[in-house]
């Protein structure tokens, strides 16, 4: 199982009080990241707060700063994003022009909060002084004299001042004179790691899921059936519905139903992060198992006559979780939306569809005393688990190697392109 790595540094507000962490793009367990691509950079950020480690684990009920691109900030992958919940702050000094104003304006409108660092002060960056609403102080870059001089000709209390890399208690209490409103630094607290296991995803799978996206005809019934088909793609999605705030906590009934609470626009952005951000170039065999588990829980609860099949379907997929995430299921299921009736199926194995999730398991355990289902014959479970395996591998085999890395990129990034 893959590691996913992000680091976080507090930031803190009037009376030292946390008001939000940095995010930090880490490939590896060093205190220095090797930043290759700075879009790439962000969008692993944004995956990996949104979609792996969760939001709320990883800034809890405060700000996350998360350092972009002018090129990102230009993309759609911004509206993605929930506008109460995070801050966009551009990194050094950018080329300033009439295409990056209009886009700020335009996120500004929408409720976003842009924060800009090592920002020059000149007349041509003006325009875009007069629209932000942080701007970072480096300490150890920025002559004193001069950061003071910046401070005073800003004359906006709209603005809030933040000060960065305070390493002294003495950088700290001039700070505080001075009357800056945000405060971050070695001397508070150096960037720690926030840490979790990824799910592998193919490439392949979101390529075919991007395509689903671009089709002008596209129907809701076409886009589920891709998502569903794949355990990591399914657990991205919920993860990402509870992050940016589409559902509220037992909410999520079915894929379908956070399908359409996302929304195509927004799911469009979510496919294209994941591919930018780099993905495995194979499906994973775990894919195998949990698609045909899925599908025999959703077999069966055809043959017994049961509504909701879809709800059978999320059961069985999502029940596979643990083994791949190495994590207690009760852990996984408090960053997800999933109704309580799923909840108690996953844990307890209660009510209908707990009743056929432990029949499923039983038949794969081959343990016979354990496989029944209500007053199913056991040729119709039978039944269920072979016509279950042929879909699942006759699914599954769609997907077609010869896709390469660039190919993915590529395809992402005619998302950053407005």
């Amino acid at each position: 199982m893959e590691r996913v790595l992000l680091s976080r540094q507090p930031i803190y507000g009037a009376n030292t009080a946390l008001a939000g962490y940095e995010l930090l793009f880490r490939d590896s367990d060093s205190d220095k990241a090797r930043i290759r691509d700075e879009d790439e950079a962000t969008a692993q950020v944004v995956m990996n707060t949104f979609m792996e480690i969760g939001l709320n684990k990883a800034v809890g009920p405060h700000l996350a700063f998360i350092n972009v691109s002018k090129n990102f900030l230009l993309s759609d992958f911004c509206e993605a994003l929930p506008a109460k919940r995070i801050v966009l702050e551009l990194l050094d000094p950018v080329e300033v022009d009439s295409k990056l104003i209009n886009r700020v304006d335009e996120l500004v409108s929408k409720g976003y909060k842009i924060a800009v660092g090592e920002f020059v002060f000149g007349e041509k960056y003006r325009p875009l002084l007069s629209r932000v609403s942080i701007i970072k102080f480096d300490l150890l870059q920025e002559d004193w004299r001069a950061i003071q001089s910046n401070l005073s000709s800003i004359g906006s209390s709209r603005i809030k001042c933040a000060a960065e890399r305070i390493e002294t208690s003495n950088q700290f209490n001039i700070c505080r004179e001075v009357g800056f409103d945000y405060y971050q630094g070695y001397y508070f607290s150096r960037p720690e790691f926030v840490r979790a296991s990824r799910l592998p995803l193919s490439r392949l799978v979101t390529l075919r899921l991007i395509g689903k996206l671009n089709d002008p005809e596209l129907k809701i019934d076409e886009l589920e059936q891709v998502i569903r088909q794949d355990l990591s793609l399914s657990y991205k999605l919920l993860r990402f519905v509870g992050s940016v705030g589409c559902a509220v906590s037992g909410q999520i009934h079915s894929i379908r139903h956070a399908v359409v609470l996302t929304g195509i626009a927004r799911l469009r952005v979510w496919a294209a992060l994941i591919l930018f951000s780099g993905i495995e170039p194979k499906m994973s065999d775990l894919t195998v198992t949990a698609v045909a588990r899925a599908r025999m829980c959703e077999k069966l609860g055809e043959a017994l006559k049961e509504d909701h099949h879809d709800q059978f379907f999320l059961v069985g997929l999502f029940s596979a979780l643990p083994a791949v995430l190495n994590q207690p299921l009760q852990d996984i299921l408090e960053s997800l939306c999933l109704s309580p009736e799923i909840n108690d199926a996953l844990l307890h194995h209660t009510g209908i569809f707990g009743e056929v999730l432990k029949c499923v398991l039983a038949y794969e355990r081959r343990d016979w005393y354990y496989v029944r289902c209500g007053n199913l014959a056991s040729d119709t479970i039978r039944d269920a688990y072979v016509k279950a395996m042929a879909w699942s591998i006759g699914t599954l085999n769609g997907f077609t190697d010869g896709v390469t890395g660039d190919t993915a990129k590529q395809e992402s990034l005619k998302y950053m392109r407005r």
